[in-house]
């Protein structure tokens, strides 16, 4: 709408009579016009009305001529007329939004889908964090005159916690902060230095997890929300978001220890969440946050023990208070992706079987290649190792292995590591 002050069109669709005094608004009474208001419009002239005022009329006024009529138009003409009205509308409809003429409206619309989305990440990794903090307890590791700050996840609800190993090793005492603010001195369980995993006890019943047995196996690419809390004021929660970047990793940790089949995200973890939950978008727990860290290309990668292998070691070391480990007898490499592909496959273990190990009663010959154990997919070596730490000394699997381009299984009874 244009200024209210400013000309007004002038159209010929809604004449308005002409005021004659005494006329209700001919000016001079209550209902006269005042052209600076809004909606005032003023007369056509008597020419460019379609009816006039007898007053305007003169009795000897010629009427004008009708326009003569306009030469017909049959209906063939009037199809090809609509035809091509339509034909060039949609040419140039085309021109322009071939010459970008309707960018910025598709650029809105993907902007607001973008941001849509967004939103909806946000909100979720929200969601997840706020439904799986009461779960997660902070916890303050005293070693000498040094405090450090970590996070462990409730297990089970007779008080027992899994966390980070490395993160409470060496601990003279662990101050415990749970979500609805009871405090407790934990008693350090157990620590399996194989995998890294610790159990630590209170004497307060937990808000046990459901979900930690039932996540989703994990996929590159899937959202990962990191849980932890700090002691800072009591219980603060800690959380960040990234995606993940690789599974089944292998990592030498700073006390020389490897760690196997490790989750890999894409975004280092805030301090103080080694030891909380490494989370799914649905709310299932994946992992445990490991206090160590990946490098590659100068990006840094946040690390997470597989749940399955955490929860495998924890119920142990409640059990026994230490974690039990097979020995296979086998050394190996992963099969590069050329020999892959010659053999038909999408990865595998090259192994070799060690003297009077179980493998080598089994059967396994130099060249074989383990392409999975009980049906889980081994490959690469750390992979095969990882299947195997899910396992008890005792336990029989079927290797499935590649021998001169022929599959075949080979049953194996674990042994216990010495």
């Amino acid at each position: 709408m244009g200024d209210v002050h400013g000309p007004r069109a002038v159209g010929r669709v809604a004449p308005v009579p002409p005021l004659l005094p005494g006329d209700p608004g001919d000016g001079h009474g209550e209902d006269a016009h005042d052209p600076d208001d809004v909606g005032y419009t003023p007369p056509l002239p008597p020419e460019d009305r379609l009816w006039r005022h007898p007053s305007e009329v003169a009795s000897d006024r010629a009427v004008p001529a009708a326009a003569p009529p306009r030469p017909g138009i049959d209906r063939r003409t009037a199809g090809l007329m609509l035809v091509s009205g339509i034909a060039g509308a949609t040419l140039v409809v085309g021109a322009v939004a071939a010459l970008g003429g309707f960018d910025e409206r598709v650029v809105e619309r993907q902007v607001a889908s973008q941001t849509s989305v967004l939103d909806g990440i946000e909100d979720g990794v929200a969601d997840v964090a706020h439904r799986t903090a009461p779960s997660v307890a902070a916890l303050l590791v005293h070693r000498g005159e040094e405090q450090t700050p970590a996070s462990a996840v409730a297990w089970r609800p007779d008080g027992y916690l899994v966390t980070d190993g490395p993160s409470v090793t060496g601990a003279d005492e662990i101050d415990v902060v749970l979500h609805g603010g009871e405090a407790a001195i934990a008693r350090l369980v157990g620590i399996d230095e194989v995998t890294g995993i610790a159990v630590l006890q209170v004497d307060i019943e937990l808000d046990a997890p459901e979900l930690a047995r039932e996540a989703d196996p994990v996929a590159v690419g899937s959202l990962a929300v990191a849980v932890g809390a700090s002691p800072d004021g009591g219980w603060d929660l800690t959380v960040s978001s990234g995606v993940v970047a690789a599974v089944g990793k292998r990592l030498e940790s700073g006390d020389g220890a490897t760690h196997h089949g490790m989750i890999l995200v894409d975004k280092a973890f805030a301090p103080g969440t080694a030891g909380g939950a490494l989370v799914d978008q649905r709310g299932g727990i994946v992992g445990i946050i490991s206090g160590a860290s990946a490098s590659s290309g100068g990006a840094r990668f946040g690390v997470a023990t597989p749940i399955d292998l955490a929860g495998h070691v924890a119920d142990q070391l409640v059990e026994h208070g230490r974690a039990e480990h097979v020995w296979l007898g086998l050394r190996g490499t992963d099969l590069d992706v050329d020999e892959a592909m010659g053999m038909g496959l999408s990865g595998g273990a090259l192994v070799e079987a060690t003297d009077d190990g179980p493998a080598r009663r089994a059967g396994i010959e130099p060249g074989d290649v383990v392409v999975s154990i009980d049906g889980d997919p081994t490959p690469t070596m750390s992979a095969l190792i990882a299947v195997l730490r899910r396992h008890m000394p005792g336990d029989v699997v079927v290797l499935e292995v590649h021998r001169d381009g022929e599959p075949r299984e080979v049953q194996v009874t674990l042994a216990r590591k010495g």
